[in-house]
């Protein structure tokens, strides 16, 4: 029974070992200091968030004005990037980063929540994802593997709000974000918050695991109560 009741805790333990320090709500900043070390959202490790230099028309958001929310369902870790900025005419704002995602990956997605756009300016928001490799260098080209680009914009007359695309199950993807609002030169534009977000699929060794733990305890609980029973008889 000792070698049943050590397996058991064993077990549970090694499968807590799988899930790390939960995400909270923060901004763009305070996910860039967790570095290497990350946090996770359901089954996905989000690491490395790094804020890099984008286009040279554009004004770079302050990242610590980026709030970020863990927002997701068990088979579709997401997280919400919320800027609330506005881009009159000849003005451009954008937020540029990388990280890095690991779990057991199948797809990605990008979407807009709430966006606003008049006469010639646009907002637009891209994702670059490498399944099982990196990007080389500072932008997303190079992947070894096969990237999946994804965009979602809106403009005066047309909207497109989400796009997805899924990929060979991965244990990790390099990611590439970026969030635009454009005025244009006469127009207008309103980047509220986008999402980006993983599709999984179960972890059978996880939840073999967790099983073989919770078999072992009830175990235990079975003989201690066939011991008081015998006890109480006698």
């Amino acid at each position: 029974m000792k070698t049943l009741l050590l397996s058991g805790r064993l077990a549970v333990l090694s499968c807590a070992a799988m899930f790390g320090a939960p995400c909270l709500p923060g901004n763009l900043q305070t996910f860039s200091n967790l570095g290497a070390t990350g946090c996770q959202v359901e089954t996905v490790q989000f690491t490395n968030f790094t804020v890099l230099p984008g286009q040279t028309i554009a004004t770079p958001i302050d990242p610590a004005q980026v709030q970020v929310t863990p927002a997701s369902t068990a088979l579709n870790p997401m997280l919400l990037f919320t800027l609330n900025r506005s881009a009159n005419a000849g003005d451009a704002f954008e937020s540029f980063f990388r990280f890095s995602a690991s779990g057991l990956l199948n797809g990605g997605s990008i979407g807009l929540t709430s966006p606003r756009a008049a006469g010639d300016g646009a907002v637009t928001a891209l994702l670059d994802v490498c399944p099982n490799g990196s990007f080389n260098g500072s932008t997303p080209l190079g992947c070894p593997t096969s990237p999946a680009s994804l965009v979602v914009f809106a403009i005066d007359q047309s909207s497109l709000l989400s796009d997805s695309a899924r990929f060979a199950g991965s244990r990790s993807v390099d990611v590439f974000v970026d969030l635009t609002a454009d005025g244009g030169r006469s127009g207008s534009a309103t980047l509220n918050s986008a999402t980006v977000g993983f599709s999984t699929v179960p972890e059978p060794s996880a939840g073999l695991l967790l099983g073989l733990g919770l078999s072992a305890f009830g175990a235990l609980q079975a003989r201690r109560r066939s011991i008081r029973g015998r006890n109480y008889r006698f």
